[in-house]
């Protein structure tokens, strides 16, 4: 099975306001989404071509004055296979090379035109590689072309189904009917060959649960050590949506509902020490669910994630936070507090401003008027962003998965298998 990994890349721009704008209104040309009803004759960074890149974003980390910070731009893409070989693949096509080019100019120490190649290129990318501590994947082990493939298969069967439904008086019939239907077709070979849908995996559960049983008086400590000299001193931002300045929220609102995913890109700064400490902890145990227990699209009963991560950059002083999802911003966060808001202040309470947590987990992000304020006042523009399936949803991808594994990996099913077949078509 294929395996998705993010590429995570930070790199400062040169520090002078023409170019951080020059830089920026590059990336606004590329058009966002990427893709999507700007057509051009020659794309200036044309990922699609790669066929292996899920998602990917640009975008400008504006200054910080305050923590001596200058602007800095950050590309991160999701990627079927090897993060390194992700970045070859940039340099192997001349297109998205020569789109590099004029994006990487504007940074700091990109090679002069006459010492730029294949090596000094890489090298200058591999430099301002950042680890990714926090990642989840929504829909797990399936590759763009498999995405493209299951959808295909579903236009297909839906198709067939409605030109023939008034011919069938049962489910098995239609069923038998549907069999026939792909038979020995060698356009759904790729569907023969044996797909197992990610599972939860309980030993690595278990062995997890014995681990916080093992840690759970120093986890105690931290949560009172953190009320104390934290939480009690904390300062929130205390801002309502209402009181975002208007120009903002126009610049986030015109990038979003554009079509059916949306995405998202927040930039903190760090609280450091145990705050510090707790956040790479929490953003470990999320990563590790992720794999382990939350496989099948929902993560903590969120089901409209495609992919999520979380960066620190700027030598950690400051961490992001990137998500492509269904839906409405409003609904994202909604459904985020419903489900899990103790996960979020677990998470967020490691960033100033955040609403005022408790003992951890409490409160922060329950307080919902001032956590919305806060998740559109740490909000910052995508100036670019791509989604290979635009026009999918998590939960339709993850049942169109199902289908084809109910179709040509599950052998012959009973009555109530088809019928539950028969609904996902």
């Amino acid at each position: 099975m294929a395996r998705q990994n993010p590429v995570s890349l930070q790199i400062p721009i040169i520090p002078d306001s023409a170019q951080v704008e020059a830089v920026t209104k590059k990336l606004n040309e590329l058009g966002n989404p990427y893709g999507i009803f700007k057509k051009v004759e020659k794309p200036s960074f044309p990922l699609d071509e790669l066929g292996n890149v899920h998602f990917a974003r640009w975008l400008v980390v504006p200054a910080d004055q305050n923590l001596n910070l200058s602007a800095s731009l950050i590309y991160a893409a999701n990627v079927d296979g090897n993060g390194d070989q992700h970045l070859e693949d940039l340099l192997n096509n001349a297109p998205l090379t020569e789109g590099l080019d004029s994006i990487l100019e504007h940074c700091v120490s990109y090679p002069e035109k006459d010492a730029r190649n294949k090596a000094s290129r890489l090298a200058y990318l591999k430099q301002h590689s950042l680890s990714t501590p926090g990642f989840y994947v929504g829909a797990p082990k399936r590759t763009v072309d498999q995405i493209h493939n299951e959808e295909k298969l579903h236009t297909a069967l839906r198709d067939f189904v409605k030109a023939n439904e008034g011919k069938w008086s049962t489910s098995r019939q239609a069923y038998e009917a549907i069999q026939e239907f792909l038979g020995d077709d060698p356009q759904w070979d790729w569907a023969r060959e044996t797909f197992q849908l990610p599972k939860t995996n309980y030993v690595k559960l278990v062995l997890l649960g014995l681990f916080l049983l093992l840690i759970l008086p120093f986890l105690l400590l931290f949560l009172v050590l953190i009320h104390f000299f934290y939480e009690r001193r904390a300062k929130p931002f205390g801002k309502t949506v209402n009181q975002i300045p208007l120009e903002h929220l126009k610049t986030l609102k015109d990038q979003e509902d554009i079509i059916y995913q949306n995405q998202l890109s927040q930039l903190f700064v760090t609280i450091g020490g145990l705050r510090k400490l707790g956040l790479h902890f929490f953003l470990w145990l999320t990563t590790f669910l992720g794999k382990n227990q939350f496989a099948h699209g929902q993560l903590l009963g969120t089901p409209t994630i495609h992919f999520a991560r979380w960066v620190l950059i700027d030598k950690g002083k400051r961490f992001v936070f990137f998500s492509n999802f269904d839906g409405s911003f409003d609904e994202y966060l909604g459904d985020f507090v419903d489900n899990s808001g103790w996960g979020l202040n677990a998470i967020y309470g490691a960033s100033k401003g955040y609403p005022r947590t408790f003992f951890v987990f409490g409160k922060g992000a329950y307080i919902i008027l001032e956590f919305m304020g806060w998740g559109r006042y740490t909000q910052v523009p995508t100036q670019m962003w791509y989604s290979a399936y635009p026009w999918n949803g998590l939960q339709q991808i993850v049942s169109k998965s199902q289908l084809r594994v109910d179709l040509f990996n599950s052998g012959q099913l009973n009555d109530t298998q088809i019928q539950d077949m028969l609904r996902r078509i």
